[in-house]
């Protein structure tokens, strides 16, 4: 019998995570706003990716963070139960991306570890350059990720925003160079970049693919509108 019919297969948990940068820097040329819409894009594409998958269950959590973590979703929430509150970037705020990963460390080690779930699919969207005014570095954040076994066998994907967002810490944070990079440079970008890579993401994550984005073969979009974050700094 299809597992379509009875609906009799327990559908595997496929914790999908956004990491979003909230700093200062947001608060320039409308960077918050589009954040803010480029996630209320995405939502109703990752319910349309968990409706065409009958074996997996899309969970997702939003973690925020400036000069400290905080989590917008904390726990694992349906995809189709999320209402979208508006972020606010938090003026003068640094960009603790280390501080962020031991974070989201702390709560994938809470995940069961003989679950059998897919691995986490985690989308990091940051402006700026690391900073670590908490003590904690960006690569001690990121070795401690990449120590947990969810961590590690992630599909991690990100994407900078305007010029100023450090390319280098975020192709770290992926860990794979066949696994596209992306950079938006005006609104219309980020909201195209967030909804390819939260479904690429997801068929990735989904199937049974071991470690970081192997597997990930989409072709992201093409560069869209004026680049008018690669002028405002």
């Amino acid at each position: 019998m299809s597992d379509r019919l009875g609906g009799a297969l327990a559908r595997k948990p496929l914790h999908f995570i956004f990491v979003l940068d909230v700093s200062g820097s947001m608060m320039r040329g409308g960077r918050i706003q589009a954040l803010n819409n480029a996630i209320s894009e995405v939502l109703p594409h990752l319910k349309d990716e968990a409706r065409a998958n009958p074996h997996a269950e899309m969970l997702i959590r939003v973690l925020a963070f400036a000069n400290e973590p905080r989590w917008v979703i904390e726990e694992p929430t349906p995809v189709d139960q999320i209402h979208w509150e508006r972020l606010e970037a938090v003026p003068r705020g640094f960009t603790e991306l280390g501080s962020a990963l031991v974070t989201l460390t702390d709560a994938l080690s809470h995940l069961d570890e003989g679950t059998s779930a897919y691995p986490p699919a985690i989308i990091l969207v940051s402006d700026g350059r690391p900073t670590q005014s908490s003590g904690t570095t960006f690569a001690e954040g990121l070795q401690a990720l990449l120590n947990n076994r969810w961590g590690a066998t992630a599909v991690r994907l990100a994407l900078g925003v305007g010029r100023d967002a450090d390319m280098h810490s975020l192709r770290r944070f992926i860990g794979d160079e066949d696994v596209p990079l992306l950079r938006a440079d005006n609104p219309e970008q980020l909201v195209e970049y967030i909804v390819w890579a939260s479904k690429a993401a997801s068929k990735v994550a989904s199937r049974p693919v071991v470690g970081g984005g192997g597997g990930l073969t989409a072709v992201p979009p093409s560069p869209i509108g004026d680049p008018i974050w690669s002028t405002l700094g």
